[in-house]
């Protein structure tokens, strides 16, 4: 097998990334010296990554699991990961091989995800909110998957999940206690050695992880994502801030990360892989408890908090959010969707630091766009700008063609980090990567300096009277509402016009009662333009999300017209 002992990235000053297409992109003219231009490093396999890293500090903890109060050191994480790559090799796994992993946020989704992928195998993250139909398909899609690693809570949808697919090994996590036609891991790895086997990788060529997507506009697809497309997005996030000076402090080893993200999720998987390789102590949740999280960032004095809007909005509305000693926090990001403003003003208001928003889609590893500090000012409005060795443009949707600064368009991305294609849909991927860049199918627009904004999903647009209205620009002037805790708006059909606007409304629990839908109307009417304000309101207890936290306005629209 090769060595990977003496890897290192070459971080490139001089010479602009091949991946850009224009070098007069107007966020250059703000890139300091110290940022990389681009990143060139030999391929590498992402276990080999993690363990470059992790190697230099084996007696750090890697990871505390808080809901059962144990630490595992990176020399348990490799010791395990070792010992699940032999034990899958002997149960037949090999290169080109998928094996699933449903589980919440626990230590054995790490230890699993690096022995997985020691075998040549791909890692099929299935997350376990999803309903056994959405299971069922993955397992049916993947086509090569007869191995999966489940938490005991999800073993019985896999149990019903298996009449319908065969399942060769069902390995349980999370208990001593076998059930029926399983085996626990600990018996699975029962007298193994921490030996993975030899494999020859191509880096470049081979699938590290299998990611399905969402599935907000339909069955979720494939994502086959590289190795090197997860190590080139990785280091591409971690050196956006620049490379530190010499009396500056490494952050390898030191650093605190709050393991909130779901893991399953493409977004949480890059984090924990970045994390890894620089050595953070990783605090896990099972599940998200803004108390908890509150309380961790004061003890553990973190100082970034990356999270998902729903997250950001759960931690402004607990009674402990001003109670807590937030002041270790010197950074904030957002991403997944995206960050009411007026979330972010009360984030602001309480901890002094502006949160950022990022951008990135399963397809690109995910991260494309990120805040940074380097920009003239952090815009909360704003994705901010492409990552290294990332490109970015916006174009008109029809014909490709780039449109000028300021217009409303669709992105497009180009990066080491694209996906090599849709799993088993190669019409679907050609349509989606058009000479190299990844269509998105976000409506964005970009400013003067070089900020994305994004406007919506090119299939959200809602039509009325031959205006073109974007829900999120609706949704964001409703949330100024004092009684709008959550909102969702979609078009809705309209005997006369053919389309109108509808808002969805989760009342806060004092205006619960008090509010009416022509309150809402009325508000909306005097502070929008005349084609902008929601015609129906409706309230709900709780929007529709999807697996990973979104609003899921498939549903909604389904809903609103179902309901006329």
């Amino acid at each position: 097998m090769k060595d990977y002992s003496n890897w290192e990235p070459v971080l490139d000053f001089e010479n602009e990334s091949p991946y850009i297409e224009n070098p007069n992109r107007p966020w250059f003219k703000y890139r300091p010296e110290n940022v990389p231009k681009s990143i060139k490093f030999e391929p590498i396999p992402v276990h080999e990554f993690i363990k470059k890293g992790a190697g230099e500090y084996l007696n750090n903890v890697c990871v505390y699991y808080k809901p059962t109060d144990k630490k595992y050191t990176y020399r348990e994480l490799i010791y395990t990961a070792d010992k699940i790559a032999n034990a899958l090799h002997e149960a037949g796994i090999k290169k080109g091989a998928a094996v699933g992993v449903m589980t919440s946020n626990c230590p054995e989704f790490l230890f699993c995800l690096l022995g997985i992928m020691q075998t040549g195998a791909a890692v099929v993250p299935i997350n376990p909110l999803l309903k056994e139909s959405d299971v069922v398909h993955i397992i049916r899609d993947a086509g090569n998957i007869n191995t999966v690693f489940i938490h005991m809570n999800q073993y019985r949808t896999i149990k019903r999940v298996r009449k319908q697919v065969d399942l060769e090994n069902v390995i349980l996590i999370g208990t001593e206690e076998e059930k029926e036609d399983t085996i626990t891991l600990t018996e699975f790895i029962n007298g193994k050695s921490p030996k993975p086997p030899e494999v020859e990788f191509d880096p470049l060529n081979d699938v590290a992880a299998l990611l399905y997507t969402g599935g907000t506009t339909g069955l979720p697809k494939g994502v086959m994502l590289t190795h090197n497309n997860l190590v080139a997005d990785a280091l591409s996030a971690m050196y956006m801030g620049g490379e530190p000076a010499e009396d500056e402090p490494s952050v390898f080893g030191v650093g605190v990360n709050l393991s909130i993200l779901p893991l399953c999720h493409s977004f949480g998987f890059t984090v924990v892989i970045i994390a890894m390789h620089i050595a953070a102590m990783l605090v896990m949740f099972a599940s998200f408890n803004p108390s908890e999280v509150l309380e961790a960032i004061e003890y553990y004095k973190v100082k970034g908090f990356v999270g998902v809007p729903v997250m950001f909005q759960m931690i402004v509305n607990s009674p402990d959010f001003t109670e807590r000693d937030l002041s270790s926090l010197e950074t904030a990001g957002a991403g997944s969707a995206a960050l009411p403003l007026e979330v972010s003003k009360k984030w602001e208001a309480v901890t002094g630091i502006k949160p950022g928003q990022g951008y990135g889609l399963t397809e690109a590893s995910p991260i494309t766009h990120t805040a940074t500090s380097w920009m003239p000012e952090i815009k909360s409005e704003s994705i901010g700008v492409p990552i290294i060795d990332t490109d970015a443009k916006i174009v008109n949707p029809e014909t490709l063609e780039e449109l000028p600064i300021g217009e409303v368009g669709e992105l497009l991305i180009r990066g080491p980090q694209i996906m090599k294609g849709y799993w088993n849909q190669p019409e679907e991927t050609e349509k989606t990567i058009i000479n190299g860049w990844l269509r998105t199918g976000d409506l964005t627009r970009m400013d003067e300096q070089g900020y994305f904004y994004i406007e919506g999903r090119t299939k959200d647009m809602i039509k009325y009277k031959g205006y073109k209205v974007m829900p999120r620009e609706v949704e964001e002037k409703l949330y100024e509402h004092p009684a709008v805790l959550e909102v969702g708006v979609v078009p809705a059909p309209d005997p006369n016009i053919g389309e109108t606007i509808k808002a969805y409304i989760v009342l806060k629990p004092e205006y619960k009662d008090k509010t009416t839908e022509k309150d809402i109307i009325e508000w909306a009417k005097e502070r929008m333009a005349g084609y902008k304000y929601p015609r129906h309101v409706e309230f709900l207890n709780v929007l529709p999300r999807t697996a990973v936290g979104k609003v899921f306005r498939r549903k909604l629209r389904e809903q609103a017209y179902k309901e006329e």
